[in-house]
């Protein structure tokens, strides 16, 4: 039976093209594989050879410029050595190659209609995306130190801007300004200086209460000493004194009321007390301005920790953070932004090349020949598949017909065997009845 899978046999009976020694591997062959182009049909027309060899240089030269960009894309995410990272940039390299050689392939042949063009489109549209992605790592590596400092740049205004927000939420006396924001960035100084302020601020409501009523005290006592002296000395004032010296009625008077006065209000005790809360007062200042002191070194160092942590959080630049400062710079200048857009279209246009080469060259004599190697090939397979189908389906007929001669031969044995079983029963029942009815008379 003919292998169908190999279909060895049948091509070389048919003069399908048999397979040709194969030469020396040279280096437009090799360019040329990168195009899907078939070796032996391009032998007819070798003059298509150059053609599909600068293809071939096309597709090894987007492979390149890919491995590039990805090399590039991986230093600036990673601090490896090269020894790791060309492997990959090899690897994206020679996967970009295989992409563009599906491309090209798909395109060969001298297939028209919409069909065509649809299939161009879409794959136009994957080099072009493929484009972009390859432009975008190596234009961040051409901009890198600009898009550094761009970003350095940014990260000290965010830096002070956040030491300036913590100052200014957390003042080292007093509370946070109004209209500023300060979610987030409010901090714990300690309870010991707000404590100490909220015990100054009773004593010294109780210290103003104190000094207000020995003052008052005091001013009375002042008048009751000057009324009862000038009552005594004989000084005349006009609806407060009688005028007559000594020691008269109005004298004792005046003189009792301070009594009573100096009886009911202790201003010696007053003062005393006034001393005393004066004396606290300047222990609690004192013990404020610690406390205050102690109270910006935590508040300090708490900001100062939270810069460096902001510092840290910044020590390296990623991919990202470069795509970002990209869009910033190249909002700023717009050299930078007609350099980044020129650069795209180039590398897109690169990466398209490929696709955009096979499109002008139009329709080759390669892809005629193609096309009718392929029809030539359905062709045979479906003649061989036919042919194959048709033994196949013959040697079952046969075998078909022989179980059935079989089956008929061995139905005939039965009916033959079973004929001569039952002659044989009839002739037993002939000779047991014979024998039968001789016995018969001797039994009489």
């Amino acid at each position: 039976m003919v292998d169908i899978l190999h279909g060895s046999k049948v091509s070389e009976q048919h003069g399908r093209h048999p397979r040709r020694r194969r030469g020396k591997l040279t280096l437009g062959m090799l360019l040329r594989r990168f195009t899907g182009v078939d070796e032996k049909i391009l032998a007819s027309v070798p003059q298509e050879r150059s053609r599909y060899t600068s293809l071939g240089g096309l597709v090894i030269s987007t492979a390149l410029i890919a491995g590039t960009s990805m090399l590039g894309a991986l230093t600036l995410l990673s601090q490896a050595s090269l020894l790791y990272l060309v492997p990959a940039a090899v690897l994206w390299g020679l996967i970009i190659a295989n992409v563009d050689r599906f491309l090209i392939t798909s395109l060969h042949g001298d297939n028209d209609g919409w069909t065509r063009w649809g299939n161009v489109l879409v794959r136009l549209a994957l080099a072009v995306v493929i484009g972009v992605f390859i432009a975008e790592p190596l234009t961040l590596k051409i901009f890198q130190e600009r898009l550094d400092r761009q970003i350095m740049l940014e990260r000290d205004q965010a830096i002070s801007l956040t030491e300036s927000r913590y100052k200014q939420c957390n003042p080292l006396q007093g509370p946070a300004p109004a209209g500023v924001d300060c979610t987030g960035f409010l901090l714990d100084g300690g309870d010991e200086a707000l404590a100490v302020e909220g015990n100054m601020t009773q004593r010294q409501a109780i210290l103003k209460a104190a000094e207000d009523r020995l003052a008052a005290d005091m001013k009375e006592h002042e008048d009751l000493v000057g009324r009862s002296n000038r009552e005594c000395f004989g000084v005349k004032v006009l609806n407060q004194t009688t005028g007559v010296t000594g020691d008269g009625p109005e004298c004792r008077a005046r003189k009792r009321d301070l009594a009573t006065f100096l009886a009911n209000h202790d201003l010696p005790r007053q003062q005393a007390e006034v001393g005393k809360l004066r004396a606290e007062l300047g222990s609690l200042a004192a013990d404020r301005a610690s406390a205050e002191k102690e109270r910006a070194a935590a508040l300090s160092k708490k900001i100062t920790k939270r810069v460096e942590d902001k510092k840290q959080a910044y020590t390296d630049i990623g991919l990202l953070d470069r795509w970002e400062a990209l869009g910033t710079v190249a909002g700023q200048s717009g050299m930078v932004n007609f350099a980044h857009w020129l650069l795209r279209i180039i590398f897109v246009l690169l990466d398209c090349m490929p696709i955009i080469s096979k499109m002008l060259n139009g329709k080759t004599e390669y892809d005629r020949l193609l096309t009718q190697e392929l029809r030539a090939g359905s062709a045979c397979h479906e003649a061989e598949l036919n042919f194959t189908t048709r033994q196949t389906t013959g040697e079952y007929e046969i075998r078909l017909r022989e179980e059935e001669r079989r089956l008929k031969a061995e139905r005939s044995r039965i009916d033959r065997d079973q004929r001569v079983d039952e002659a044989s029963r009839d002739d037993e029942i002939d000779r047991l009845a014979r024998t039968f009815m001789a016995s018969m008379p001797k039994q009489r």
